[in-house]
């Protein structure tokens, strides 16, 4: 039998995945309910996601959705969702969409369009401690670097490309250099596969509540406290009901955060513990904000801006809900979802929830020229947010062939990749790999 310890969206995929092929399992949680970091809630006739607010999917991630049932509650993001700003030199202005943009448009500068240019004919080799600042920074120059590259890692990392390493983070990058010799020449020659980006229509955790109602063999509040090996298995100590249990199993897998993990694995390994409490969550702060339009003197129409951190702004950008998906809010209304993070803005750890709520709402009045308060407003804090993938993710790495001859295994979003995709298809990985 196999224990999946974690009941987000990787433990739900995996436990589904197995109880179709027949692999006996069970999935415990020690929350009152399943989801991890995927949470919606609906205020106000609003749609509200507590951390990621979309799905980019691959045809994997289609065909599972089709799987559940799903197919019918998925809403895809709107055609105007692929405009997506950067404040720059005090406004937001719409990155390039497409390579006539990049090269022909005015948001780079013409030496900076020239190195872009220049990048299809570089052939230095790729090394694997390359940090994306400093691979991007050097193939395409500092303007690209600092206005694409770091308020794009912002976004999805919460993080900063002076530590990432590239090779984690997209190693699409080093593999186009290693086969085209550049970066832009493996794009153009090998272009990435159609991705959707999509939601449903009660929000992300449809999908989870999906899952969770056809996994049979769950258990909520059941904490795993310890895990020992004996006699060729291993055995769990579960916290459940006020009372204490074991479990027995042939292998674990740890489908829940680094740092959760670690607590775990100490009673057998406190060498595995150490790795795992190496993984850094820098903290993130998540502000829900409602406005009337009519308040707005800039109204946003896209995806969403992101603040590099070159610029003087609190916050690394805004998504624009209301914008990207239709019905999120009701339509004479926008819903906008504020981003601060530790790795750009350090002191967002020492403020109290007012100074940062206050410190939010004073810059997005003044980036949207909005008159008046909000309609409403709620703001989620992740004292540890999203897995950074910096060198100690690599030390994990170089060990899970050894974690595995042990019948322990990682499905969640480290070390794999953080994405809604990524785990799902960890998951599918995994599953199979216990099959044969």
């Amino acid at each position: 039998m196999i224990a999946i310890i974690g009941a987000g969206i990787s433990g739900l995929t995996l436990a589904y995945r197995l109880q179709q092929q027949g692999t006996p399992y069970i999935l415990l949680e020690s929350s009152a309910m399943p989801g991890g970091y995927l949470q919606t809630e609906v205020q106000k006739n609003s749609v509200l996601e507590k951390a990621a607010n979309s799905i980019l999917a691959d045809q994997l991630v289609l065909d599972f959705i089709q799987e559940l049932g799903l197919s019918q509650e998925v809403v895809e993001a709107n055609a105007i969702s692929k405009k997506r700003y950067v404040y720059k030199n005090g406004k937001y202005r719409a990155l390039p969409s497409g390579p006539l943009s990049l090269l022909f448009g005015s948001f780079f500068s013409f030496r900076q369009r020239v190195n872009i240019f220049k990048e299809y004919f570089n052939t230095t080799p790729y090394r694997k401690d390359y940090t994306l600042y400093d691979l991007v920074n050097e193939r395409f120059g500092k303007e690209i670097a600092d206005y694409a590259l770091d308020p794009f890692v912002s976004g999805v990392y919460a993080g900063n490309p002076k530590e990432l390493l590239a090779d984690l983070c997209f190693p699409v990058l080093g593999k186009n250099m290693n086969t085209y010799g550049s970066i832009l020449k493996g794009f153009i020659k090998n272009p990435p596969k159609r991705r959707v980006s999509l939601t449903f229509e009660r929000g992300l955790q449809t999908l989870i509540q999906t899952l969770a109602s056809k996994v049979n063999n769950k258990r909520y509040d059941s904490a795993v406290k310890s895990i020992q090996p004996i006699n060729g298995k291993w055995n769990l100590v579960v916290n459940y009901q006020q009372a204490t249990e074991n479990i027995s199993c042939d292998q674990v897998v740890f489908a829940l955060p680094a740092y959760e993990a670690a607590t775990i694995i100490r009673s057998y390994s406190e060498a595995w513990a150490t790795r795992f409490e190496a993984i850094e969550y820098p903290m993130v702060r998540n502000m829900h904000l409602i406005y009337k339009k009519e308040q707005f003197g800039l109204e946003p129409k896209g995806f969403g801006a992101l603040h590099p951190r070159v610029e003087p702004l609190y916050t690394a950008g805004v998504i624009w809900n209301s914008s990207t998906f239709n019905d999120r809010t009701p339509k004479d209304e926008i819903l906008l979802t504020c981003m601060v993070t530790e790795k750009r803005t350090p002191e967002v750890t020492t403020m109290s929830d007012q100074e940062a709520e206050a410190a939010i709402l004073k810059e997005i009045k003044h980036l949207y020229r909005i008159k008046g308060e909000p309609l409403f407003s709620q703001t989620r804090l992740w004292k540890k947010g999203i897995p950074q993938y910096t060198v100690k993710m690599t030390t994990i790495l170089n060990h899970c062939e050894e974690l595995e001859k042990m019948n322990v295994y990682i499905c969640s979003n480290w070390p794999y990749g953080i994405s809604i995709t990524d785990c799902i298809h960890r998951a599918h990985d995994l599953a199979a790999k216990f099959k044969a």
